[in-house]
């Protein structure tokens, strides 16, 4: 019986060099599924259709799912203890350790005991092992393609979940004042499905391949119809980031980056994005060289937050002061005038976040994050989808810096329990060999 469900053939072992269907005679029955195998290959599925396929659709609720769902793949493998071991990688030890010094920076500059539940927004750190091999049991060659299937159709489930917010709805921005999610939320998931779809253009064959390239226009449509211009900053990099990684001939990658870039910075320029927010980026960068201050009230904000949160890091740059007092900690450092930006939920950077909340502790832990899929990946086997395992960890790792420059994307419980889960998959489910 297969790890991932399927049932094995019955009879002699196929000779080495040629396939079973081939050593055996046809019409041989399958074995029938386990209950066993059943469920953990129900469990496989119900994760990668959660993660990939419908998060830009369940929004906030997808975190609430998955860890759900890691919960019943851990207890699944306790259970079973006795003939399944839970190895602990690098990556799960990396992860184990960033949450443990969240911890004790939560635990030394807790207030009262209630303050230790902001440590669960991280909570999904700790599942990683269990789903590591959950993912590493069923890991097959093909895989790669089957992830860039997940990823296409959560792209279009964010575009048709956009479409609706705009014409249905009749939102201004997609996910303004929805229940379930935001601008921002759904902007950065759609971009990171679309360009995960880009893996199907390196792991198929012919013509077909074409069609992952619809992964980032549809991402890209969603980031129009959402009015977010840190997605919109995000997508050219992204975009770079695929061509030198996915495009063989490095000189051609580069060539068709840089005019890409161009192009879009011209579209970016006329496009009228919400109000013409596309447009506003590029006078709050004149403005800013130029030693004014942004007119954009968005970017005021930023700046203002960030003043304050430097200021407040100062003030615990070893441990930090706590997450439940993230933005009381910057409250000395605000104007009257200014202190309505407290109420915000956060500082809107994610380095600032780790920095003010758990100190120098919280800086080391962004960053180990930050490189821990590359890193990981690296360490891999190079086997035949090491190349797009590679372009997997470091689109995760990009897209994470460059979105949580002005806004919040590991500090935040939805896109760190993706970054978790999407790093088991690129890891151990987008390789040859089997656990």
């Amino acid at each position: 019986m297969t790890a991932d469900g399927n049932g094995e053939v019955i009879g002699e072992a196929a000779p080495k060099g040629r396939p079973v269907a081939e050593a055996l005679p046809v019409g041989l029955p399958l074995a029938p599924l386990s209950p066993s195998a059943a469920s953990e290959a129900l469990l496989r599925r119900a994760m990668l259709v959660v993660a990939i396929g419908l998060s830009s659709v369940l929004g906030y609720f997808t975190t609430f799912a998955l860890l759900a769902i890691a919960l019943a793949v851990f207890a699944f493998f306790a259970l079973r203890r006795a003939t399944v071991t839970i190895p602990f990688d690098l990556p799960a030890k990396l992860f184990l350790g960033a949450f443990t010094l969240l911890f004790i920076s939560a635990v030394v500059t807790m207030r009262q005991p209630s303050d230790l539940l902001q440590t669960l927004n991280f909570s999904a750190m700790l599942l990683y092992a269990p789903l590591a091999l959950l993912f590493r049991r069923a890991a097959g060659p093909a895989n790669s393609r089957k992830l860039a299937d997940f990823a296409l159709f959560g792209s279009a489930a964010g575009l048709l979940m956009a479409l609706y917010f705009n014409y249905v709805e009749g939102m201004q921005r997609a996910g303004l004042g929805s229940p379930i999610t935001d601008p921002i939320r759904l902007s950065n998931t759609a971009l990171l499905l679309g360009f995960f779809a880009m893996i199907g253009a390196a792991a198929a064959t012919g013509r077909q391949r074409f069609i992952y390239l619809l992964g980032p226009l549809m991402a890209l449509a969603v980031i129009f119809a959402s009015g977010s211009r840190a997605a919109l900053v995000a997508f050219p990099v992204l975009l770079f980031v695929a061509a030198v990684l996915l495009v063989r001939h490095k000189l051609l990658a580069a060539a068709v980056s840089v005019a890409v870039l161009a192009g879009f910075g011209l579209i970016a320029y006329f496009a009228d994005l919400a109000g013409a927010r596309s447009s506003s980026m590029f006078d709050i960068l004149s403005r800013l060289a130029g030693g004014d201050n942004p007119a954009d009230l968005g970017t005021t904000i930023r700046f203002i937050l960030y003043r304050a949160g430097a200021q407040a890091f100062t003030d615990a740059p070893l441990f930090g002061h706590g997450w439940g007092q993230l933005m009381t900690a910057i409250v000395p450092y605000l104007a009257v005038y200014e202190l309505v930006h407290a109420e915000l939920p956060h500082l809107h950077n994610d380095a600032l976040n780790f920095a003010v909340a758990s100190g120098l502790f919280g800086l080391v832990v962004y960053l180990l994050l930050l490189v821990l899929p590359v890193l990981s990946c690296i360490f891999s086997p190079h086997d035949s989808q090491y190349r797009t395992r590679l372009y997997g960890c470091s689109l995760l790792s990009v897209s994470y810096l460059v979105l949580g420059l002005p806004d919040t994307m590991l500090s935040f419980p939805l896109h760190n329990t993706l970054y978790v889960v999407l790093t088991a998959v690129l890891l151990n489910y987008c390789r040859d060999e089997r656990a």
